[in-house]
């Protein structure tokens, strides 16, 4: 169920939207992460973790790419 301050979700990448959608929405991944997604601070805090989760999703379907070639 969308809480009230999922509203405040800055606008995200489809891989991005993914990951918070797994969460159940923007207030409970900041949740999950200890972040109030209503400070700014906060927010960009998790649109980094957001971003490192990426780039980790993308490194791990590299190396099953790579370990399926060869």
């Amino acid at each position: 169920m969308p809480q009230a301050t999922d509203c405040l979700q800055p606008p995200l990448s489809e891989a991005e939207r993914a990951i918070v959608k797994s969460y159940g929405g923007w207030t409970s991944f900041m949740r999950c992460m200890g972040l109030k997604p209503w400070e700014e601070e906060d927010v960009a805090e998790g649109k980094a973790i957001l971003r490192a989760f990426v780039a980790g999703d993308e490194e791990d379907e590299a190396d099953a790419a790579d370990q399926a070639a060869g």
